[in-house]
């Protein structure tokens, strides 16, 4: 265990935190696969626990190069700079090391204000073979796991991952779970549309339209750089996975039913439908007579939104996303 003035004794070497996302699963191997391209030494750190509250959770990681560049969060933005100072002594090293920052920690002049207590692994100079696999697998959207060894003689490992799997650590290796991030396939082109288009692309959600509409959602996820939109005989090109949701703001139930028998074999997370109570019921109907079962009918959610009535198009589409972030949470356990 390092001891609290090691955050003094770090030298006059400076911190400095980059640009990325710290939402962006990503960014840690980023950091370390550009630093390694240009000889800098990084390493990853990593939440494998949680004493009290904590803004982040476990698994949550952060790269640091031995030049003093560090990407991520393990809290809320408290004690990001003391952790890359003490994780540059740790590179110096050369060894990984097991740290506690907040309630219980060594380190007196480091609090969380929340109260908590978080502990974290520094795993340093890690495997680039697997920090350029996990990259990989990553932009193809594959659910996989690493596990953290230190003892053994591969200290980190790539291997699969469940649905609902959750991080932490199992017969003391500490296993980090990577599921696909959402995205969200959307049909509809109206303002209501529009508007939900605006806040899926702000809250870092890739949308895609699900068909040729050429109005105002169509040209905002144009300028963002996602698919304009999807051929609706050919829904191969979709890709829906797991971590999909697709949501309806349209009312032509006759168009839905067609669009839906499709849509349902492909078994995303989320489908929701824009109309009343009494508009739901007779597609439910629709959905019964074209042969859909009962199991696909009952996974489509009808009124759209975690809350509502709504009545103007902001109002819709922040009901449409909570609904689509609870059920994200349910879905990661």
């Amino acid at each position: 265990m390092i001891l609290t003035d090691d955050i003094a004794t770090t030298g006059t070497q400076c911190v400095l935190p980059t640009e990325a996302d710290p939402d962006d699963p990503d960014a840690a191997f980023a950091l370390i696969d550009s630093g390694a391209r240009e000889g800098v030494a990084g390493a990853l750190l990593t939440i494998t626990g949680i004493l009290g509250g904590a803004p982040r959770a476990v698994g949550t990681q952060m790269a640091v190069l031995a030049d003093g560049r560090y990407c991520g969060q393990v809290s809320g933005g408290c004690v990001e700079s003391a952790v890359a100072s003490v994780s540059l002594r740790c590179l110096a090293r050369g060894r990984d090391e097991n740290l506690r920052f907040g309630a219980g920690s060594p380190f007196l002049d480091v609090r969380l204000p929340c109260g908590g207590g978080i502990d974290l692994h520094v795993h340093v100079q890690p495997d680039l073979d697997v920090v350029r696999e996990v990259r990989r697998k990553l932009r193809s959207r594959e659910p996989f796991s690493i596990v953290l060894s230190p003892d053994a003689p591969e200290p980190l490992k790539i291997a699969g991952s469940v649905i609902g799997a959750r991080s932490g650590t199992r017969e003391g290796r500490f296993i980090r779970h990577f599921h696909p991030p959402t995205r969200l396939l959307l049909n509809g082109d109206g303002h209501e549309a529009a508007t939900l288009t605006r806040l899926a692309v702000a809250a870092g959600i890739p949308t895609t339209q699900l068909l040729p509409f050429r109005g105002e959602a169509n040209r905002i996820a144009v300028l963002e750089g996602s698919p304009a939109f999807s051929d609706r005989s050919n829904f191969t090109d979709l890709s829906i996975d797991p971590f999909t949701a697709v949501a309806f703001l349209t009312h032509d139930v006759l168009q839905e039913t067609e669009l839906l028998r499709a849509i349902t074999t492909l078994k995303p997370f989320y489908i929701g439908m824009l109309g009343s109570k009494r508009t739901h019921a007779r597609r439910i109907s629709e959905l019964r007579n074209a042969g859909l079962g009962e199991a696909d009918i009952q996974s489509i959610r009808g009124p759209i939104g975690l809350f509502g009535p709504t009545r103007t198009a902001a109002d819709l589409a922040i009901s449409v996303l909570a609904e689509i972030a609870d059920a994200r949470l349910r879905l990661d356990g």
